[in-house]
């Protein structure tokens, strides 16, 4: 009898600890990710039927998703490097990358033991601006360029010619221009807009150690640059609504067929879909120094106030949002992809038909400064070329001033 009482408890014990590690083992890691994904036009959507899928796989972890607009991820953050609180994981623009590493939250990503094999299977500039000396802080999560698109109509009704060089393309913008048609819209004048024609024509932003600003947004190319978009400012060839507040919006003007051109990424591929405009796009033409346009894009990024098991776990979530099947997927919704196959990848052509010119405008596009300052500085061109664009300022005096800042933010006065 005893005996028998003795195997009963056993049993009871053996089966207690067969629990107890079972429960210790299925024991959830939650990461936290935070995102700038456009619930709009359905990412978001897109991403929680990824994240279902990534759960599936990954037993044990579970995605904690947090939508916040630009400012709201970059004053998190800026924050949270006060105050301790910091997501596992976040994907975010590109030029977060220098500021995050100056406050000293970032995690080196690329310490992760196969973080090389990761990168080789993405677009090398994208991912190069996660780049810091000699370490990655960072990998790409998707990536995207600005090409010309022109409104195919209005170039055949005013019998002109897709143009070929940069200066075909004032000059076309001139052509086009015939009330209540536009040649050139611009919503925006800081680098992002202005720098491929800066960059296209030999100008540079700032010195190459990035040290100064003096003889480089102020040299003559930029004048001469900056002096063409003022003239055709004047004689309303160009339109924006930074240089002119009551100017009609990009994307109205191209639904409602006011403007003929613009230099702009994928989004205005799948706006001008759903407004049904005509329309066909090329890289942007060359100028002196050749085609060379500006790379945007976002990247995901990890915090060191995060623990080992999140770290670990968080990689993996990022890994399984860097496959062909994920990177395809939110190509569906207007992500452009980073990962190399999926850019080839048939369904993602379907989704996004101009895939291969922005593929083409990306082999020569070229990073805004890698700068903690960086969004100041860009500002700070913004305002001052608004100003002498639409002719406040001469181009010259406005470009000075706006060196004479830069210098002085750079050197820390």
């Amino acid at each position: 009898m005893k005996s028998k009482l003795l195997a009963v408890f056993l049993l009871v014990i053996t089966a207690f600890l067969f629990v107890g590690c079972a429960a210790e083992t299925t024991e959830e890691t939650t990461i936290t990710f935070w995102h700038n994904y456009d619930a709009g036009s359905g990412q978001v959507t897109v991403l929680e039927t990824l994240i279902g899928e990534f759960e599936t796989a990954n037993p044990g972890i579970v995605v904690d998703q947090v939508f916040m607009d630009w400012s709201g991820l970059h004053d998190s953050v800026v924050l949270g490097a006060t105050s301790g609180v910091l997501p596992d994981v976040l994907r975010g623009d590109i030029a977060f990358v220098p500021q995050f590493q100056s406050l000293d939250v970032l995690l080196k990503m690329s310490d992760f033991s196969d973080y090389a094999d990761i990168a080789e299977t993405l677009l090398t500039a994208p991912n190069s601006s996660n780049l810091m000396g000699t370490e990655y802080y960072g990998i790409a999560a998707n990536t995207n360029t600005k090409i010309l698109f022109y409104n195919t109509t209005l170039l055949t009704a005013a019998d002109v010619s897709v143009p070929t060089t940069l200066d075909e393309v004032w000059s076309a913008a001139t052509a086009l221009t015939d009330s209540p048609v536009i040649g050139m819209v611009e919503p925006w004048t800081g680098i992002w807009n202005v720098g491929p024609y800066i960059w296209s024509n030999g100008g540079q932003v700032l010195s190459s150690d990035n040290s100064r600003a003096t003889g480089y947004i102020n040299s003559s190319i930029v004048v001469d640059v900056i002096q063409t978009l003022a003239d055709l400012y004047q004689e309303g060839s160009l339109a924006g609504p930074s240089m002119n507040p009551g100017a009609t919006g990009d994307t109205d003007g191209w639904a409602a067929g006011t403007y003929a051109m613009e230099l702009d990424g994928p989004w205005r591929e799948a706006s001008n879909i759903a407004a049904g405009v005509d329309y066909e796009a090329i890289p942007l033409p060359p100028g002196p120094a050749g085609s060379i346009s500006v790379l945007g894009g976002e990247n995901f990024m990890q915090f060191n106030t995060s623990d080992t098991t999140h770290q670990e776990a968080a990689w993996k979530f990022i890994k399984f949002m860097l496959t062909e099947h994920s990177q395809v997927e939110m190509a569906k919704v207007g992500q452009m992809p980073v990962n190399i196959v999926a850019l080839t990848n048939a369904e993602a052509l379907a989704a996004m038909p101009l895939l291969p010119v922005f593929a083409e405008a990306l082999q020569t596009a070229k990073a805004r400064p890698v700068l903690a300052q960086w969004s100041e500085i860009e500002n700070i061109i913004a305002t001052k070329v608004s100003l002498a664009i639409t002719g406040e300022k001469t181009v010259q005096t406005a470009l000075d001033e706006c060196a004479a800042q830069i210098d002085a933010l750079l050197s820390g006065d």
